[in-house]
């Protein structure tokens, strides 16, 4: 028999149905699970890494990272928070499982591969694959701000021990995600019922649309959230791009630029783009001419705006006249986008309360032996 603390308590397994008790005094959990039951074994047990293999996890994920450069972008940085977003929605939060069927995971399957080769290669069995995509994302985004003065300082906080689907890494139960053509009212409400988060809460969280873009063959939309204008390094040919440095930008984008409007795109859909650039994204080819554009979930932070149809058309306009009234998330928007570091710390304190997101009680990485 085999003895374990399985959440506090002391249980036995018996491989041999013998009532003998071979005193052991402490294994791996990797080890451990080859040798038990399947009723025991498929994910009832919690993973709690050791701090050897924590810390290589996050040496060999940093490394991941730095191989997905493309031009001054590191694709891995935006791809890995949301893919940590996309595993916490659902019933069981964070628990590394994608529904991979799922339009609006479109494209997730790209970014999970090489996060996945490296799990199911050297890490399996030894920690949880949501504790494994959770950390790649913290990962990131302390890579993102490595350059600039506001450093992201989640990775500090970082808890261990979430629970896996049984089915991981597919999740076979379906999970809704938040629409870019959503109204105030629907987008606030989502996050309310999805993670309790309050207008504030969403507010932050919003702001990592800081990083990545859209593409039209994913979701329907087509360009950044943000460009250069704001980005806080600049536009130094030898510095990361906008799109993946995790600051205050998005808000600057629909704070201190306020004549928007919407376009048609060929999915359907419609998209804000300023108003010196009328031409939807999705006809410009090249895509380093394209312009930044915003979502109706995008606006909501600080306008009312309320689809009229599935499409997403505005029953308000930010132009030629302003018919939009504020939000109750503007006042936050707009401290956020005077405020880097005040953002960071909101968006710090939000995103570690996602991430955490489990049914099992997690432990503080830093107390790992």
């Amino acid at each position: 028999m085999i003895r374990l603390v399985y959440f506090g308590t002391v249980i036995f397994l018996s491989t041999v149905h013998l009532f003998q008790i071979l005193p052991l005094k402490e294994l791996e959990v990797s080890k451990i699970l080859k040798n038990l039951p399947l009723n025991i074994a498929q994910n009832k047990l919690q993973i709690i890494p050791s701090r050897k293999d924590f810390e290589q996890a996050k040496l060999d994920l940093a490394k991941l990272i730095e191989k997905s450069r493309v031009g001054r972008d590191l694709t891995l940085i935006a791809g890995t928070v949301r893919l940590a977003f996309h595993d916490c929605v659902g019933e069981e939060h964070c628990d590394g499982c994608i529904e991979y069927t799922n339009p609006d995971n479109a494209g997730l399957d790209k970014i999970v591969q090489p996060i996945d080769n490296l799990y199911n290669n050297g890490y399996k069995g030894k920690m949880s694959r949501a504790d494994f995509y959770a950390l790649a994302a913290v990962v990131a985004l302390t890579r993102s701000t490595a350059d600039v003065k506001d450093k992201y300082q989640g990775l500090k906080n970082f808890k261990v021990g979430r629970k896996d689907c049984s089915t991981s890494p597919n999740e076979n139960k379906p999970t809704i995600l938040p629409k870019g053509s959503s109204g105030y009212k629907e987008t606030f409400n989502y996050f309310k019922n999805e993670f309790g988060f309050n207008v504030k809460d969403t507010v932050a969280l919003l702001g990592a649309h800081t990083l990545g873009r859209c593409y039209s063959k994913n979701s329907g939309y087509q360009g950044v959230w943000d460009n250069d204008i704001f980005n806080k390094l600049g536009s130094n040919p030898t510095k990361l791009a906008s799109t993946s440095v995790l600051d205050n930008s998005y808000y600057d984008m629909f704070i201190k630029i306020v004549p928007w409007i919407q376009v048609d795109l060929k999915s359907g859909k419609k998209q804000w783009q300023e108003i010196f650039f009328p031409t939807p994204n999705d006809q410009i080819s090249n895509t380093s001419k394209q312009h930044p554009i915003l979502l109706n979930s995008d606006l909501v932070l600080s306008w009312e705006i309320e689809p009229k149809d599935k499409s997403g058309t505005s029953s308000c306009l930010l132009h030629p006249f302003i018919t939009c009234k504020h939000s109750a998330g503007h006042k936050y928007a707009a401290e956020f986008a005077m405020n880097n570091a005040l953002w960071l710390k909101a968006f710090t304190d939000v995103f570690n309360r996602m991430i955490e997101k489990n049914p099992y009680k997690l432990k503080a990485a830093s107390t790992l032996k």
